[in-house]
């Protein structure tokens, strides 16, 4: 993923997302043409208002579901929650519905679209949200995940737009190529899971913590979009500087060095915004220097910006140039032509560059304030040229 371009980056996961949603709606229309060749069954509708028993059913397929309360309204102390195992709930539309304190094990879902949900403590174990050659599960249009955990599941290019995830588990899964669309993340956590090729974009994230007891697995193709700031406090962004932090940390232990450079970069800029006072004064200095470690050009563009801005002060406080001396003044300089104007610039910006890479030919030399301002000089240059070297040096290895 193009990570130094994250507008162009999130144009083509948003172009590849519009292609898969058609797709998908292809292959759902493709497998009901089957169904109704096959057994001459046509789409269902369960539209009342009453409780939906679905733990009655073993299989249920293209089947419009609509303003249903599916599980226990609540959990008392000495009751669990209602367990469902082993049906098929596979090319089925549920909009608007509730799903609450349930606990589904090894449940087909591939091919079902979730529009204007709510799970509400809901355990997804062995779950299958994907199918080779069918259509792919997706969650949308405000849907809600509050206390959710899906353990073991194939959620594998399962779309997840527009929605909200909150207090939400996700251990042992398989989460490759999945998209994750304008959405709000306030707690996620992962465990072992194979996040290969998986996809946030424009979307908020609060917190996402990685509990791992191996490793979650990411790659190249791996993307966690840059966030927009929508609160400017304190906290909102030291919480995002730890998303990025996080999701670095994952990167370098997958070994994807340049990725992991990169939300370290991101890290270090949103935690700049929640410093005060002397800390922000350095963090600020060490992004203009160098971009903390991650933008070699930005500390060769300040190297040069000291080079100008030496020149223009040696042209005031004065140099000798084989027995003729540049100094000059406001008033003086007004009335000089122009041409002896570029050529004491060009003195001052070769004696600038030679003291600034500490060759020093001699055949200029610095006269008054100009002595004191060379060996300030020599110190930035002798510092830049390091940082640079650094900073190159260390991109290039990555």
């Amino acid at each position: 993923m193009l990570l130094d371009n994250f507008e162009k980056t999130r144009e083509k996961i948003n172009l590849e997302l519009i292609k898969r949603l058609d797709e998908n709606k292809y292959n759902y229309y493709g497998q009901l043409t089957l169904l109704k060749e096959d057994s001459f069954k046509n789409e269902d509708y369960i539209k009342d208002n009453m409780k939906f028993n679905i733990e009655a059913y073993k299989d249920i397929t293209f089947t419009y579901i609509e303003n249903k309360t599916i599980g226990a309204d609540s959990i008392e102390s000495n009751l669990s929650a209602l367990s469902i195992n082993n049906i098929r709930l596979v090319y089925n539309n549920f909009k608007q519905c509730i799903f609450k304190n349930i606990k589904f094990k090894k449940i087909y879902f591939y091919g079902s679209e979730f529009l204007q949900c709510v799970f509400e403590n809901v355990e997804f174990d062995e779950c299958d949200f994907y199918c080779e050659n069918a259509s792919i599960t997706v969650f949308s249009q405000n849907t809600y995940f509050i206390n959710c955990t899906f353990k073991k599941c194939n959620l594998k290019k399962t779309i997840f737009k527009n929605i909200s995830l909150n207090n939400s588990k996700f251990n042992s899964c398989n989460m490759i190529d999945c998209i994750i669309s304008l959405s709000y993340i306030e707690s996620i956590y992962i465990k072992d899971c194979d996040c290969r090729a998986f996809k946030t974009i424009n979307t908020i994230i609060e917190i996402i913590e990685f509990e791992d007891d191996y490793l979650t697995k990411f790659n190249e193709n791996t993307y966690i979009d840059k966030m927009d700031v929508h609160k400017k406090d304190k906290n909102f962004y030291e919480k995002i500087f730890k998303v990025y932090k996080n999701v670095g940390s994952i990167f370098e232990s997958n070994t994807f060095l340049n990725n992991s450079g990169e939300y370290y970069y991101l890290a270090k800029c949103m935690e700049r915004k929640s410093l005060n006072g002397l800390g922000k004064i350095k963090s600020y200095i060490l992004w203009l220097l160098c971009g903390y470690g991650e933008r070699p050009t930005y500390a060769l563009i300040t190297s040069l910006e000291i080079l100008l801005l030496f020149t223009i002060l040696y042209m005031f406080t004065g140099l000798d140039v084989n027995g003729e001396i540049i100094k000059y003044d406001i008033f003086f300089l007004l009335n000089l032509p122009i041409n002896n104007l570029a050529s004491d610039f060009f003195y001052s910006l070769y004696f600038s560059i030679v003291t600034f890479t500490t060759v020093g030919y001699g055949d200029i030399t610095p006269i008054g304030y100009s002595i004191m301002l060379s060996g300030f000089e020599m110190i930035l240059g002798v510092t830049m040229v390091g940082v640079w070297t650094a900073t190159l040096a260390r991109k290039i290895t990555r």
